[in-house]
């Protein structure tokens, strides 16, 4: 059997941490993860309930899609539901893992799970708001005759990928010299002496989640027993990692049509939306969750509808004439999460048991 963690590398190499907003607090909950996993429970909440399936269905792994910790834990008593379930959670030795906003924001995560279930003729798709701040620029001086080896070792390692193309790098020539010390062991060069070289100065694009493997390889390729290299953090936006994704249709679809596709989606009881604007539909930007706040991005970005899972009041008025938003309510925006979750990890590991909740519920209830 694996080790828990070893699944839970499943899910960071899908949705890397780093991608999680700074408010969030995904990652592993509660328990110790280098056990044997015998077992994986998907939900998109850990309660009580999602719990005790798990023992139930002879799992030690709860993956969920919002954290039981997102707030501060003072005590464990029967008070709250949050306390409740880790309090049931450490008792039932089972772990609790979340991927939440680092779910959200990958570009193959719930936005897209989402779209892709509306089974919409689109063709192109494109970040609603990249995020800001995840990319470096490596840059590292190696002799002229090792720079080939080394940009290969940095591209295996996830360096050098700019949209959709990969093995991008920028290369200049130039003289370096040192002069090696007492007790170092020199590729080229004499201890005492100053060496001057011909060497190139390699530089990459670097995602953040990937510059602890990057350096790495950086390190076992290179020759030097001390390479220099600059790390320089960039402001670039990246297309992988972005809140919402933005799909442009072939054609267009009348505001009916959207609307009626919408209320067929899974779990969706009802749908709330602003008033329509009776015109066609060629652009759909989607941010599962509370995705009100990207109304003025939306309308930005020339989109003639917003789906999302919450928005304010105010937002219907403020909207009036400008673009159509439609509202499916939270859970049932994120409960698409599991079927992706079970996905990924299916894929890497086909011959597992992952499974998802059937205790897993919506905790709001409507009336007709």
């Amino acid at each position: 059997m694996p080790l828990i963690r070893d699944v839970i590398a499943i899910m960071e190499e899908e949705f890397p941490p780093l991608w999680a907003e700074e408010w969030d607090h995904s990652g592993l909950q509660v328990g110790d993860a280098d056990r044997e996993c015998t077992g994986v429970l998907i939900a998109v909440e850990a309660t009580e309930a999602t719990v005790q399936e798990c023992v139930e269905k002879g799992c030690n792994l709860l993956i969920t899609h919002h954290p039981i910790l997102f707030h501060p834990l003072y005590r464990l008593s029967p008070h709250t539901y949050q306390e409740r379930t880790v309090s049931l959670t450490i008792r039932e030795n089972v772990v609790i893992y979340a991927a939440h906003t680092n779910a959200d924001n990958a570009f193959g995560g719930l936005n897209r799970q989402l779209l892709d279930s509306l089974d919409l003729p689109y063709g192109s798709l494109e970040p609603l708001e990249e995020k800001k701040g995840a990319l470096s620029k490596l840059s590292i001086m190696v002799p002229t005759e090792n720079k080939e080896a080394l940009k290969e070792a940095l591209f295996a390692a996830g360096a050098g990928h700019v949209g959709a193309y990969e093995a991008c790098a920028f290369t200049i020539s130039g003289e370096g010299q040192f002069r090696p010390l007492d007790g170092a062991d020199p590729y080229i060069g004499d201890v005492g002496e100053v060496c001057k070289v011909e060497e190139a100065c390699v530089s990459v694009l670097v995602p953040h989640e990937r510059m602890s493997a990057v350096l790495s390889a950086m390190i076992k390729a290179h020759p030097y027993e001390e390479p220099a290299y600059d790390i320089i953090p960039l402001q670039n936006g990246r297309k992988d990692f972005s809140s919402g994704l933005i799909a442009s249709l072939k054609g267009s679809l009348s505001e009916e049509d959207v609307l009626k596709r919408v209320a067929l989606l899974p779990s969706v009881t009802s749908v709330a939306h602003s008033e329509p604007l009776d015109r066609p539909v060629q652009r759909i930007a989607i941010v599962t969750g509370s995705g009100g706040s990207f109304l003025n991005k939306a309308m930005s970005r020339g989109v003639d509808v917003l789906l999302t899972g919450e928005a304010r009041y105010n937002d219907y008025l403020d909207v009036q004439g400008r673009i159509l938003l439609v509202v499916i309510g939270h859970w049932e925006s994120e409960q698409i999460a599991r079927e992706l979750f079970q996905r990924v990890m299916k894929q890497k590991m086909p011959n597992f048991a992952f499974q998802i909740a059937d205790s897993d519920n919506n905790p709001i209830h409507y009336r007709r």
